[in-house]
């Protein structure tokens, strides 16, 4: 459950290769530096939205020992894209007027709960949802290290409710409000307040509000159903699912590139509905940074020909993914690959941009 960064270097050579794909698309999966020569046991799943068209490109197995072709209904793990989903259902909730829009969290926070006089009347759960709250991040930091040091493979399965609100009230100070900085813990934080508030769980809050609305029918937080799911890798390792426990609204969904490409479309098309206002909330811009803009879930970044896009990375132990959209070119990109390479997601981003905007 990594950071974004979008890594701009470009691993690849340029022809054609008739295998019915674009060339661009050939070029990744079968060019002399294509995947195909120089990773040849990863598994990837594309899907590209464009011009009204949507487009779905895979490569490789499902797992290393597996003779099963990774194809558009492939489930994989999206780790930190489920950020997007909690930053939705907060939303939702502001749009119902259930959560005032500037709400701090003082009044949601349970009785286990006592704020430092530092902490009070100041972090909203809008912070929490663009990463400006300036709590302690589960992400990096000393909770983090120490986790890691007891599970260096699933540290975050210790982390329950009970924990997360123990960094709450053993917080007394927040050095950095106000300012970017990626965080782990907000989400838990978040979720878990959401269950607190609602009285519903965290799973069937994203099935009723968001899964059914949207008709995400392969999207999944809890164990994957059917045989067509990535195994996940790690330095050529094979890996389990994240177990994440009370950070579960951090990166617990599992999903395919059909239904990811379709949250996207909707990112794209909001519909005229509650849920379409919410969308259009989280892509509000909440933080202004010096090098990064922030809504609810999304990083907003520039791109000094075509301008604003909206971006987010997640990464488990064995899977990454990175979801993109566009709004001025109506353009979308979902990629899953079944190895833990938060670079390789930012790579693969920069390659398609610019093969979609050429292929024309």
């Amino acid at each position: 459950m990594q950071r974004i960064l979008l890594t701009v270097l470009i691993f690849l050579s340029s022809s054609s290769f008739g295998q019915n794909n674009p060339s661009f698309i050939d070029t990744l999966f079968y060019g002399k530096n294509g995947l195909k020569n120089k990773m040849p046991d990863i598994g990837i799943s594309i899907g590209i939205f464009k011009d009204g068209k949507t487009k779905f490109y895979s490569f490789g197995n499902i797992s290393h020992v597996s003779k099963q072709k990774v194809d558009k209904n492939t489930v994989f793990e999206i780790g930190s894209n489920t950020k997007l989903f909690t930053a939705l259902l907060l939303a939702i909730e502001i749009k119902k007027g259930n959560i005032p829009d500037s709400a701090f969290i003082d009044s949601y926070v349970p009785n286990e709960v006592t704020l430092n006089p530092d902490l009070k009347n100041k972090i909203r759960f809008t912070n929490l949802a663009s990463f400006s709250s300036g709590l302690p991040t589960l992400h990096d930091d000393m909770y983090d290290s120490l986790l890691l040091a007891k599970d260096a493979l699933q540290p975050y399965k210790l982390v329950d409710k009970k924990y997360l609100y123990n960094i709450l009230n053993n917080t007394s100070k927040v050095s950095n409000y106000g300012r970017y900085e990626y965080s782990n813990f907000n989400y838990g934080l978040i979720g878990a307040i959401l269950e607190n508030f609602t009285k519903k769980n965290y799973a069937d809050l994203l099935q009723n509000n968001i899964f059914k609305q949207l008709g995400l029918r392969n999207t999944w937080t809890s164990i994957v159903r059917g045989e067509n799911k990535a195994a996940g890798y790690y330095e050529n390792k094979q890996v389990e699912y994240l177990q994440l426990n009370a950070l579960g609204p951090a990166g617990i969904i599992k999903s395919d590139a059909v239904d990811m490409l379709n949250f996207i479309k909707y990112q794209l098309h909001p519909p005229n509905n509650t849920l379409g206002e919410a969308i259009v909330l989280t892509q509000h811009v909440f933080v202004n940074d010096i090098n990064i803009k922030t809504g609810l879930g999304w990083h907003i970044l520039n791109d000094d020909m075509h301008g604003a896009f909206y971006v987010m990375q997640g990464d488990t132990i064995g899977n990454s993914s990175l979801l993109y959209f566009d709004k001025k070119s109506n353009t979308g990109i979902v990629i899953l690959i079944n190895q833990s390479n938060h670079d390789l997601t930012g790579v693969l981003l920069n390659y398609l941009i610019k093969g979609i905007r050429v292929d024309k």
